[in-house]
């Protein structure tokens, strides 16, 4: 499958036989009534393969709306590898040329420098020069300190960020974002406003902004929940993206969730009927399971394959139709 002329192809080499739990030991199969185990043949995923020059780094631009997309990228291995991702966010003509044909931008103004970045017990702080603030709007604000600070927290060692210019640590910026303690990741894509007692989740729908080239943007949304957990997340996904935002999901309108089983890394994901109405393009499958793959993983990391079924049985997809979550959400 191809997400888009510069998104690699995910590599599908490998076709193996997978069963389905029987119903003595699946709590969910005695729910939806499964009786019999029923076998099936899907394509799975073989794991990308690092080249020794180059690190498979998560970055974060942005589209015309503001919403920023997580987008992974091969840059050479070098020593100060978190300053070299935050320089892959600057504009400047290469990049920028080279964003516009999968209709992303850059998001760090032009001539903005890293003078200096220290990392100490999970908490990165950046020095930036004067040109990190050339901005001029509120969007623009917003995208620059959360692309600044996801970029960051993809590392291992990184939790927090602190920003700084020229050596001093600022209150707030030029349209209020607070940013005199340091920063850590939440509340990506917020696009309405969250009442503060709900419980934030991230939720990925499709997008586009060239017509061509298609993405999985993650999406913040409040629950009015006391924890937030696989079917919670999964009901919010299927109410659908934020009016005017641009984005779609691939579920089937009418369908609602019955109810989620995991076990030993795969979701049981059992539908209403409706999602019996997936069109049969494999595109369109591959997406709906990387949209229900990704958002689940958002709460439970543990999640690396999804099995969709309706009543308890097994819903039958394309043979091409791989359902292993990918490592990255989206790669160029």
């Amino acid at each position: 499958m191809k997400f888009s002329r510069g998104i690699t192809f995910v590599l599908l080499l490998t076709t193996i036989s997978l069963s389905l739990l029987t119903a003595c030991g699946n709590p969910l199969a005695k729910l939806v009534g499964w009786e019999t185990v029923e076998e099936v043949h899907y394509v799975v995923d073989q794991p990308w393969s690092q080249d020794n020059e180059l690190r498979e780094t998560v970055l974060y631009y942005r589209d015309d709306k503001g919403l920023l997309i997580p987008v992974m990228r091969r840059i050479p291995w070098q020593e100060g590898i978190a300053k070299a991702a935050l320089e892959q966010l600057v504009d400047q003509p290469v990049l920028r040329d080279d964003l516009a044909t999968i209709g992303l931008l850059p998001v760090l103004p032009p001539g903005t420098e890293v003078i200096g970045i220290s990392i100490n017990e999970g908490l990165s702080k950046v020095d930036f020069n004067e040109q990190l603030l050339a901005y001029q709007s509120e969007i623009d604000e917003n995208a620059i300190v959360k692309s600044i600070v996801y970029t960051l927290t993809e590392f291992d060692s990184i939790d927090q960020v602190q920003i700084m210019v020229n050596g001093e640590m600022l209150n707030k910026l030029t349209y209020g974002a607070k940013v005199s303690n340091p920063i850590e990741r939440g509340n990506i894509n917020l696009t309405d406003s969250m009442d503060p007692e709900s419980v934030p989740v991230t939720l990925y729908y499709k997008g586009t902004v060239n017509g061509e080239d298609d993405f999985f943007i993650p999406i913040t949304r409040g629950l009015n929940v006391l924890k937030a957990d696989t079917k919670s997340v999964l009901t919010a996904l299927v109410e659908g993206a934020p009016v005017g935002s641009g984005l779609h999901s691939e579920i089937p309108y009418g369908a609602s969730i019955n109810d989620v089983y995991v076990r030993d890394g795969i979701a049981y994901i059992d539908f209403t009927e409706e999602i019996r109405n997936v069109p049969v393009n494999e595109k369109h499958q591959q997406s709906l399971v990387y949209e229900l793959g990704l958002t689940l993983r958002e709460v439970e990391p543990s999640i690396h394959q999804v099995r969709i079924l309706s009543g308890g049985k097994e819903v039958e997809l394309g043979s091409n139709v791989s359902l292993n979550i990918p490592l990255h959400s989206n790669k160029y």
